[in-house]
């Protein structure tokens, strides 16, 4: 910020003050407002778009995506979406920085609340999902049986017990 110089404006310098404060607010407002991070498996299975609040915003799903089990394909969907939270969050705080100061109180404060940054290299075959997998974990496609002819069956009712009479009233 600007210092009052002796024998200057104090007016004048608060005004500047002021006017850089409001320079930095602005360009914030401006950085939060675009921060945006989109992630897409490998294989372009799945991408993830996330807001600056952490919102999942989009989600898109490739030819790639109807391959996969459920359980992978949602396992996937979720490791993506925290890696674009954790991305977002990081455009966040840096939008923050500018205003508050890299190394201010404030600054670890929000540092605290942020997800810690996925330090792993980028996911090997072991942790992403591929179609060869899936073939040597899932038993072979049977397809579905033909609907049942006839009516619906139903369970038989059990039995009455002998002393029903004596207990119930009805």
């Amino acid at each position: 910020m600007t210092e009052s110089v002796p024998g200057g404006d104090p007016l004048a310098a608060f005004t500047a003050d002021l006017d850089e404060i409001r320079a930095k607010a602005a360009a914030a407002q401006e950085k939060l407002r675009s921060a945006v991070a989109t992630v897409q498996a490998p294989d372009g299975a799945v991408s993830v778009t996330v807001g600056p609040s952490g919102v999942l915003q989009e989600l898109r799903f490739g030819p790639r995506a109807y391959e996969r089990p459920p359980q992978a394909l949602s396992g996937l969907v979720m490791q993506l979406i925290g890696r674009a939270q954790q991305k977002v969050s990081a455009q966040v705080a840096d939008a923050f920085g500018g205003m508050v100061g890299e190394s201010s109180a404030a600054r670890e404060l929000l540092d605290e609340f942020l997800p810690a940054p996925d330090e792993s290299t980028p996911p090997d075959k072991s942790d992403v999902f591929l179609p060869e997998q899936e073939a040597e974990d899932r038993p072979p496609h049977r397809p579905p049986s033909p609907p049942q002819q006839g009516p619906p069956r139903r369970r038989p009712r059990p039995a009455p017990a002998e002393d029903d009479d004596e207990s119930n009233p009805w």
